[in-house]
């Protein structure tokens, strides 16, 4: 390897390491949410499993015959990962035992970045793949999803790596066993990965006629091996890593899919209605995704689908169609919500898999925007190398930049942000989007309910805890909330025992308010956490 492509390799570590840094460090102001919890306590179990390796029983551990036994609904590698992670990291190191469950995701979000760096630098060149590689670091709701210990920030990593590994493997290669075995950790990830066939199926089959195969066997058959890579060690990683399929299989894997095929939808706000059954509106996902991606970002992505149609011959290797390859990518991720009949309804990360797709675009667009101003100028006037390097730089630093004052403000409540075209924060809550889910948000109320905790000896003040409740044991632990403020129960029996109690703003949320201000006897909160103006957590105080 050449010392200018080794530097630039090098670079796309950096950027990986630098969005793993950036990921930690944001999400330490980011409350857990109420899905967390139940990972990070299966997480654990399953890596204590594999640490004795069989000492205790499988189905006592993964499964069980409930629906959602151990937790068995999910697959299993992502979580196993918290739990060896939370061993390392703050059983041995001393970390912070939420952080400790969160550096898997964060460190997966690196590789996105990473792989997209990979994936534009070798398609289009060094600036298309910094500039791509940032912008993805710089997506404000990405970089909340990523600092989570969840399956969302960690799918888009794995369905990007299945589609950057497939798009390797289509050189030739004699042993194309990643394309499989990367596919199998997705399908071990999250159900999303079901999904990922649609893709790479069609741009395998419209790969097959381009390359002008000799009938359906050969569109079938011309890169047979990675045909048979996803077929036989996709399913192989799959039950690899999940010992509650090394028995029972069949049933086990069907039990699965029928749980999320038939999966209970949640309640989400939309342009100020809450949508809990179908049929949903077909718009969502590109209204949502047109509203929660910086606007520099998608303005740039435009640009960039419309030079890499342009420009498509001069792409390298266009006879694998890279281009093809993730506009398919992106389609086949979002695409089911359009349909309005999605087993599962809700925000966008559901369908961030068509982020780094997305991103490329966009790192595209922005060198492409760049390059034509440095052409208008040297129409006028001729420029040296070192001026056209200047401009190019410049430009991709201000969307850069543009970019991460929007991320920068959204922190750490990013499910409240909404971009500059849906008019800010504000601007969503006025159109009725949704501003918070899992009960995220309850961590900026715990210093002001702290602040209310009685003194040494004086009896507990109960808190009613709404959507934080799964979390308020470990918000006890970390030492956020004292002991002395415990959670008071669920619904009305809890809002009658409490003494303190915050409601989370989610439209199907308000009854809470009226359930509170009967009991309590006031309807003035004592505290209103807002994020950029807009109300996000409200804290009563019994009379």
């Amino acid at each position: 390897m050449k010392t200018g492509a080794l530097t630039e390799r090098l670079v796309g570590w950096i950027l990986a390491l630098l969005t793993t840094i950036v990921v930690i460090g944001n999400q330490q102001d980011v409350g857990v949410a109420r899905d967390e919890v139940v990972y990070m306590q299966h997480g654990s179990r399953y890596a204590d499993w594999w640490l004795g390796f069989g000492k205790a029983d499988i189905t006592k551990t993964f499964g069980g015959p409930g629906a959602t036994d151990n937790n068995r609904e999910h697959p299993p590698l992502i979580k196993t990962l918290f739990g060896l992670s939370e061993k390392l990291f703050h059983d041995k190191l001393g970390v912070n035992e939420v952080t400790a469950y969160r550096i898997p995701t964060a460190i997966l979000h690196g590789i996105c970045v990473l792989l997209v760096y990979l994936m534009a630098l070798a398609l289009w060149g060094f600036a298309e793949a910094v500039a791509g590689a940032l912008l993805l670091l710089l997506l404000p709701r990405a970089l909340f999803h990523a600092g989570l210990a969840a399956f969302d920030a960690p799918i888009m990593t794995l369905w990007f790596a299945t589609i950057y590994a497939y798009w390797k493997c289509l050189d030739g290669r004699k042993w194309p066993w990643h394309a499989g075995v990367v596919f199998g950790l997705a399908l071990a990830t999250k159900h999303n990965a079901f999904l990922l066939p649609f893709a790479i199926g069609a741009h395998y089959v419209v790969l097959g006629i381009r390359n002008r195969a000799a009938g359906w066997r050969g569109i079938v058959l011309h890169r047979w091996r990675v045909l048979a890579s996803f077929i036989v060690l996709g399913p192989l990683m799959l039950i690899a890593v999940w010992p509650w399929l090394w028995f029972d299989t069949y049933q086990h894997v069907r039990d699965w899919i029928v749980f999320h095929t038939t999966h209970v939808h949640y309640n989400f706000e939309y342009l100020g209605d809450n949508w809990n059954a179908p049929r949903f509106p077909w718009h969502t996902a590109l209204v949502t995704t047109l509203f929660t991606v910086p606007v520099v970002t998608l303005v740039a992505a435009a640009l960039g689908a419309v030079s890499w149609f342009v420009r498509r011959t001069q792409v390298t290797e266009p006879a694998r169609a890279p281009g093809l390859l993730l506009a398919l990518s992106a389609v086949a991720s979002i695409g089911p919500f359009f349909l309005g009949t999605t087993p599962i309804f809700g925000a966008e990360k559901h369908w961030m898999p068509a982020l780094p797709s997305i991103c490329i675009a966009a790192g595209v667009g922005v060198v492409w925007a760049a390059r034509l101003a440095i052409g208008s100028i040297q129409t006028l006037r001729p420029l040296p190398d070192r001026a056209r390097s200047a401009i190019l730089a410049g430009v991709v630093l201000l969307v850069v930049s543009a970019s991460a004052v929007e991320t920068l403000t959204a922190q750490p409540y990013a499910l409240t942000w909404y971009n500059a075209l849906a008019g800010g924060a504000a601007g969503g809550a006025d159109h009725g989007m949704n501003r918070q889910f899992w009960g995220v948000a309850a961590r900026g109320v715990l210093p002001a309910l702290a602040a209310e905790a009685p003194a040494a000896g004086a009896p507990a003040r109960h808190v009613y805890t709404h959507d934080a409740a799964p979390a308020w044991g470990i918000y006890h632990r970390v030492g956020l909330i004292p002991r002395s403020l415990p959670d008071a129960g669920w619904e009305q029996g809890g809002i009658d025992r409490s003494k303190l109690a915050l409601v989370i703003h989610e439209k199907h949320f308000n009854r809470h308010d009226y359930l509170i201000w009967k009991s309590y006897g006031t309807v003035q909160p004592m505290f209103v956490l807002r994020a950029n103006g807009v109300p996000v957590v409200s804290v009563y105080r019994r009379r």
